[in-house]
């Protein structure tokens, strides 16, 4: 039996308290694909919050078919997109460590000559902000959060298949944008 379980059989039988084992082995990786997926810290953390709230809440109904990571990471881009539909607002805050979506589509030993690190990162997160919500959820949740194909399928609730291919149409998207954005670069030098 893994640890998570442990803790939260250990939680189901009464002793609340070992849902802190969860959250703290949960909590920074939850915070850090929620501050890439809203573009915010403080919204980010409350999110968290919120998320490991209702975990807590709903813990009776986590049936083990996921790990606790993966079910936890659904409550969470649930309340996401549900404050986004509310809200109404796109993702337009700054965010850090684009250093692996540069990655994902191969520029990164391209534009380093070209650029400081934090003009790079910049330029990644402004043409991350370009993407729709579909694709810009797939590639976070791939390359900055790390998540396989079948936890983000589970996560959105959407085939591995779809998956893959949005993840393939944002890189390639991604990447377009870059080489865009690069062209006016060198140009103006």
């Amino acid at each position: 039996m893994n640890e998570d379980q442990q803790a939260i059989d250990q939680v189901l039988s009464g002793n609340l308290a070992a849902f802190e084992v969860l959250v703290t082995r949960h909590q920074r990786r939850l915070l850090g694909l929620l501050a890439h997926a809203c573009g915010s810290r403080d919204e980010a953390e409350d999110l968290a919050q919120e998320a490991f709230a209702r975990a807590f809440n709903k813990l009776h109904l986590y049936a083990g078919q996921a790990q606790f990571y993966t079910w936890l990471c659904r409550i969470a881009m649930n309340l996401l997109a549900s404050d986004r539909r509310r809200k109404r607002l796109e993702n337009q805050s700054k965010r850090e460590g684009f250093e692996a979506a540069s990655n994902s589509v191969g520029l990164y030993a391209n534009v380093e000559k070209e650029l400081e690190r934090t003009e790079m990162q910049q330029c990644v997160q402004a043409a991350i902000a370009l993407l729709d919500e579909e694709k810009r959820t797939v590639l976070l949740m791939r390359d900055f959060d790390g998540l396989d194909y079948e936890a983000i399928a589970q996560v959105l609730e959407i085939p591995v298949g779809t998956v893959r291919s949005r993840l393939h149409r944002a890189r390639l998207e991604l990447k377009d944008i870059l080489e865009h954005r690069i062209g006016r670069f060198e140009a103006q030098l």
